[in-house]
């Protein structure tokens, strides 16, 4: 398989399972690059596609400002495909989804006028419909990311079914939430979501698993009752709150579509 344009720093995605959903587009050019960059926890694995493998997690400090370590993170991969390109960054999932770090590394290159690829990848929304059990097409689906939605107070549809990311990092700025959470620190999440859901609305968190050691994690609690959980979410997990029902639809417009 021959690539028709060559990338200074290409962008990708590993999948949310061991190296199980890796796509024969990025292991090709894990492959052939110069040098590939991580932060996740499948070292052994890339020095076993490409012995030119480094870890950046001495660069992750754990207790410091999320937004600093990730623009610090893509400038020095940025600043190594200035030497010897073609480089690629990897990141659990797909690169581009939630992932400041590669935003990071494909704006500072821009500027650099270093070329940048980013390459399609198996995420969480792909893994999470089949494990929930349910149809993203059946009405939609809507997604948010936890601070935001409370933050820009955004308007949920009860009917859609949702998905709220990253949930673990409530209003967490630094690059690891807490140990334990203080008490009515999901007070905010919980007053907003009760705007549109009733109170006992089934609200399940769950963690998919990442490998074989690490099984998916899931348990449910009622939309009023989140808070007392607090300490069993995970940084990993996802909300979802099943849809609240179907709503009417004009019967006469049916009809004229001829729906049947």
């Amino acid at each position: 398989m021959q690539r028709r344009a060559s990338a200074d720093i290409y962008i990708v995605g590993l999948g949310v399972f061991e190296l199980d959903q890796l796509t024969i587009e990025t292991l090709e050019v894990l492959k052939k690059v110069n040098s590939v960059y991580h932060v996740t926890r499948r070292h052994l694995e890339l020095c076993a596609i490409n012995p030119k493998t480094y870890d950046l997690d001495s660069l992750f400090e754990r207790r410091r400002k999320r937004t600093d370590i990730y623009y610090r993170i893509a400038g020095f991969v940025v600043n190594s495909a200035q030497d010897k390109a073609p480089v690629a960054f990897a990141a659990d999932g797909n690169p581009m989804f939630y992932n400041d770090i590669s935003w990071n590394i494909a704006a500072i290159a821009k500027k650099r006028r270093l070329r940048v690829e980013a390459l399609p990848a198996v995420s969480c929304i792909d893994v999470l419909p089949m494990q929930l059990g349910f149809e993203p097409a059946d009405l939609g689906l809507q997604i948010f990311e936890a601070t935001q939605l409370v933050l820009y107070e955004f308007p949920i549809n009860p009917s859609l079914s949702t998905l709220i990311l990253q949930i673990g990092y409530l209003f967490v700025r630094l690059t690891s939430p807490p140990s334990r959470w203080r008490r009515g620190a999901f007070a905010p999440l919980v007053f907003h979501l009760r705007k549109f859901f009733p109170e006992n609305h089934p609200a399940v968190f769950i963690e998919s698993a990442s490998s074989r050691l690490k099984p998916t994690v899931a348990f449910w609690s009622e939309v009023g009752e989140i808070d007392k959980y607090r300490d069993e979410i995970t940084p990993s997990m996802t909300l979802y709150l099943p849809r609240a029902g179907v709503p009417k639809f004009d019967a006469a417009r049916w009809n004229q579509l001829d729906l049947g």
